[in-house]
C-alpha cells in the first residue's frame, strides 16, 4: 500500500469523529489539522524509513523489478 497524506489524514479524522471522549467537531479546521499531521507522518516516514527487501521478482523477459519490503 502506498504512503498517502490524504487517506491516512481521512483516516485520522474519522478516527477522532469516532471517539466520543475527542470532542472533535466535523469542520474545515479538523480536516486542515488532520491533513497537517498526515503529511508530517508521511514526510518523517519517507525520509527516515528504510526498507529491508523481503522479496523481489525480476520478469524474464526484462521490465520493473517488483516486490515487497519491511519499513524499519
Amino acid at each position: 500500500m502506498a504512503l498517502n497524506a490524504t487517506t491516512l489524514g481521512a483516516a485520522i479524522k474519522a478516527a477522532l469523529l469516532a471517539e466520543p471522549s475527542s470532542g472533535a467537531v466535523d469542520n474545515a479546521a479538523l480536516t486542515a489539522t488532520c491533513n497537517a499531521i498526515a503529511s508530517a507522518v508521511v514526510s518523517h516516514i519517507t525520509a527516515a524509513a528504510i526498507v529491508l527487501p523481503a522479496l523481489l521478482v525480476a520478469p524474464p523477459g526484462g521490465g520493473p523489478v517488483t516486490g515487497t519490503g519491511v519499513v524499519t
